[in-house]
């Protein structure tokens, strides 16, 4: 096992890793805007210095923290090696891209330490053999990487991330884990000259975001080409899905489990599921018999996923769950707890409503 090791981070792998100081610039340099100091990023290549300090700036105008000096000293840049390399976990953004780019690809890159923590092996086990499934369908050879970056005591419980909290970025990993993904790419710089990161968002959709097709170009060096790829919605993306059906089957997306079975039940298993019936398919290998109109009523949505969910409803959806989806989204912008069908929370819809009425009826006053 090669390992290589900077600040207490460490990525490991069995492939040949860097041995330039490039790789752990990007998590120095999240780090430094994290903590508001100054920082000494070390050597950098010439095309990733001239970069650095527009990636503070743009961190710094997302996240609204105080700017700050990066001191770097610029090294010769390495030459790059061959080879297409792509971060795969077995969802519908990795599918599409693997698909899209399948004659240039290479090599799949999977990431225990990223979704899944360190002291999760069973999850990561039954993850691993999925994606390693994925990577034999398509030819593909499979690199498997360790690190401790996002979860550094190995300790932590399972799971846990659903928070998204990360200690090296200003606001969790959702915005950090570009930067992330950049240092894996970058440590991996002998297995290849290009790195693909499969987009979260379409176009219509860009937001402060940790992998952003602003941002990951601008991690690139001389001897790794990083690609933010893809602004089709996530719906377009299973449209291209739906014609490969043995890779749909092995489709690995959900909020629950992060291991080889979808629940079928949390939000982005919902509105999986729901993109696939709006493209013609009404039952996929991958996920349970579980939708139902009442179901797809009950998630709680956030500021990341109520984007796809609005998606959905420009999507050929049938009524009842066009109904569904749109009564979920009035949820969320109304404040008030999902409908579930069950009394309590029927109360709390109520109790909901009622608060923001009063508090709609005393703003006048208050302000005078």
């Amino acid at each position: 096992m090669n390992r290589v090791t900077d600040q207490g981070i460490w990525i490991e792998s069995d492939v040949p890793l860097a041995t330039t100081a490039d790789w752990p610039v990007p998590l120095r340099l999240l780090r430094a805007v994290s903590e508001r100091e100054p920082a000494n990023l070390g050597h950098v290549s010439p095309l990733l210095a001239s970069n650095v300090e527009t990636i503070r700036d743009i961190y710094v105008a997302w996240t609204g923290l105080s700017q700050i000096t990066l001191a770097f000293e610029v090294a010769p840049a390495a030459a790059p090696c061959s080879g297409v390399s792509l971060f795969f976990s077995g969802g519908v953004d990795s599918y599409y891209s693997l698909i899209k780019h399948r004659d240039e690809i290479e090599s799949l890159v999977f990431v225990h330490g990223f979704e899944i923590p360190l002291a999760d092996l069973e999850t990561f086990a039954s993850a691993q053999a999925q994606v390693r499934e994925a990577a034999g369908l398509f030819g593909k050879r499979l690199i498997v990487v360790r690190t401790n970056m996002r979860w550094e005591r190995p300790n932590d419980p399972p799971l846990t991330n659903l928070s998204w909290e990360w200690p090296h970025s200003p606001c969790g990993w959702f915005m950090g884990h570009g930067a992330g993904m950049a240092t894996v790419a970058h440590a991996l710089a002998p297995n290849h000259g290009k790195m693909y990161i499969a987009s979260s968002h379409s176009y219509a959709d860009l937001h402060p975001w940790g992998s952003h097709p602003l941002l990951d170009p601008l991690w690139s060096s001389e001897a790794v080409q990083i690609v933010h790829d893809g602004g089709e919605t996530r719906v377009e993306k299973l449209r291209v899905l739906a014609q490969y059906p043995e890779a749909l089957k092995r489709l690995r997306v959900c909020h629950r489990s992060y291991g080889s079975e979808n629940c079928g039940l949390c939000e982005k298993c919902l509105r999986t599921m729901l993109g696939l019936l709006a493209v013609g398919v009404d039952r996929c290998a991958a996920f349970p018999d579980t939708l139902t109109p009442e179901l797809v009523r009950q998630p709680k949505l956030n500021g990341d996923s109520i984007l796809h969910w609005r998606e959905l409803l420009r999507a050929s959806l049938p009524p009842a769950y066009h109904a569904a989806v749109k009564s979920a989204i009035n949820s969320y912008d109304k404040g008030l707890p999902p409908r579930s069908g069950k009394l309590k929370r029927a109360i709390n819809r109520w109790r909901f409503a009622l608060l923001h009425a009063l508090s709609a009826l005393m703003s006048p006053i208050t302000r005078s």
